[in-house]
């Protein structure tokens, strides 16, 4: 059991003081995505047509050029990607093992850290015009290699879950992930704004400032939830030599998906982990060719109003996920695989629709239908969180986060470069071969739907092999929800322990 004192904190305050820190981080990251993203497609533009400055400002005007700029504003958006992303992937499996051992705090503040860096390049890039490529994508990697949000999202849900207990652990971590897409929102709606309203200066102060906030609370306010070192020397001891580098905290995290488990549970964690990155690596592409879809004819919209689509998509999920999912889970008790499930049948009818999209009430629209896909992310971490034991919750969530980052970059390699070859002939092909994708994934939930109701159970002869194998120096080890039945079974000694299913 981890043992640490709240020392007069009330629970509720530092899972609030953790969704602030989402929360604020999110913001800051949205804001500098939705104007950096934007920004490439003026640099290159730019970069091609230096000293005509009419043909950037109307580019739609000129539908060759349009195609050739938006072409070579592609490539370089993969480049941004790879750059960002790789690297955190890289750091976000390294401190989920970390972090279990060593606490949340420090891979809560990372990121912020790097995105402060990285924004000093990007207002260089401003006032380097021949040099801008080279600087934006020097800041992206420096944002990369401080885990961006790999590692913060690995740090809060981890908290999240060191301190609820499962039954209401869905809820919490669908909050959290409130907290993401209202964070999205604020920060897509403020680049919008700043884009018609101000300068890129003064949006990468107000960025800036947003992560210094994050470091600030991180620092000063979040008590820790993981035992100091010393209080775990002997759980370390025979494990001490080499666990602290880089690939022996990686192959644990990695290891998490091929741990053996009751309860099919190895299958399932290796089942939902792929489905994950599935979602993540198309709810990636949806977001990078629609900015392309959105900015092409026959809709032709501004720059600006791309943020402005963002900032709706995001609050119209956050809504859904702080009172939608709580009645499916708390109220109606619905299990987390069906509210996977309505979830991916809304992105399905989304995606249909935004293929044959042709007027910009009905972009509006799709933002409605697939509300409820937020709900996708939230109910796979929670039953993945259920599905692990207790000290390993720093590593699964590593692994959503690290390939939801690795999404990143295959989303924008695979539909960015589709939508490059279909948009000719038909814009919407990306989003069709998104919906197919969804379908796949639909099936398979539906096939392992029995099965993920046994995740997180725990029978009564494993507590009886527990309780005769922990002792009351290591039995603090033991996840709660099995020490709860270890004590249980000391206090009622007769209770029948049925054997397994699969038993014979």
């Amino acid at each position: 059991m981890k043992s640490f004192s709240w020392r007069g904190w009330m629970c509720s305050i530092p899972i609030i003081l953790a969704e602030l820190i989402f929360f604020l981080y999110k913001t800051g990251e949205s804001m500098l995505d939705a104007t950096t993203r934007p920004y490439i497609i003026r640099v290159v533009c730019h970069s091609k047509f230096p000293s005509n400055e009419s043909v950037c400002s109307n580019l739609d005007n000129y539908p060759n050029l349009e195609d050739e700029v938006q072409s070579d504003a592609g490539t370089y958006l993969i480049y941004y990607r790879m750059l960002v992303n790789f690297p955190a992937i890289l750091l976000g499996l390294f401190c989920g093992a970390w972090s279990d051992k060593y606490g949340r705090k420090i891979p809560m503040m990372l990121p912020s850290l790097g995105s402060v860096l990285s924004v000093l390049l990007y207002m260089l890039s401003v006032a380097s015009k021949e040099h801008a490529i080279v600087l934006i994508l020097l800041g992206a990697f420096i944002q990369g290699i401080f885990g961006k949000s790999a590692v913060i999202t690995m740090a809060v849900n981890s908290y999240a879950s060191d301190i609820t207990d499962k039954d209401d652990r869905t809820r919490k971590l669908g909050k959290l992930l409130a907290m993401n897409f209202f964070g999205l929102f604020a920060g897509a709606l403020l680049a919008g704004i700043f884009q018609d309203t101000s300068d890129l200066p003064a949006t990468f102060c107000t960025v800036v400032f947003l992560h210094a906030i994050v470091v600030i609370v991180s620092v000063v306010c979040m008590p820790e939830t993981v035992p100091l070192p010393i209080e775990r020397q002997n759980y370390d001891i025979a494990k001490q030599d080499g666990r602290t580098c880089l690939c022996e905290n990686m192959k644990e995290s990695l290891s998490v998906l091929v741990q053996k488990r009751a309860n099919k549970g190895r299958k399932l964690v290796l089942i939902l982990f792929l489905i994950s990155l599935m979602n993540q690596t198309c709810k990636v592409g949806e977001t990078d060719i629609t900015l392309l879809f959105v900015t092409h004819s026959p809709l032709s919209w501004p720059k600006s109003w791309y943020g402005y689509l963002l900032s709706l998509d995001y609050a119209v999920m956050g809504v859904c996920l702080l009172l939608v999912l709580p009645i499916l889970s708390n109220i109606l008790k619905l299990p987390d695989g069906g509210i996977v499930i309505i979830g991916l049948l809304c992105k399905i009818i989304r995606l249909f629709w935004a293929a044959f999209i042709r007027e910009s009430w009905m972009v509006y629209v799709s933002v409605i239908i697939g509300s409820f896909a937020g709900m996708i992310t939230s109910s796979i971490r929670s039953l993945m969180s259920k599905a692990v034991e207790e000290n390993e919750m720093g590593k699964v969530f590593s692994l959503l986060a690290s390939a939801e980052t690795a999404s990143k970059l295959f989303g924008t390699v695979i539909f960015v470069s589709l939508y490059g070859a279909t948009a000719y002939f038909f814009p919407g092909f990306a989003f069709v071969v998104e919906a197919i994708l969804y379908i796949i994934m639909l099936m398979i939930m539906v096939l392992i739907y029995k099965d993920l109701k046994s995740v997180g159970t725990y029978d009564l002869l494993s507590a009886l092999h527990d309780h005769r194998i922990y002792t009351n120096e290591n039995r603090g080890l033991l996840p709660k929800r099995q020490l709860e039945i270890v004590d249980e079974l000391e206090e009622n000694p007769s209770i029948p322990t049925p054997l397994p299913a699969n038993t014979p």
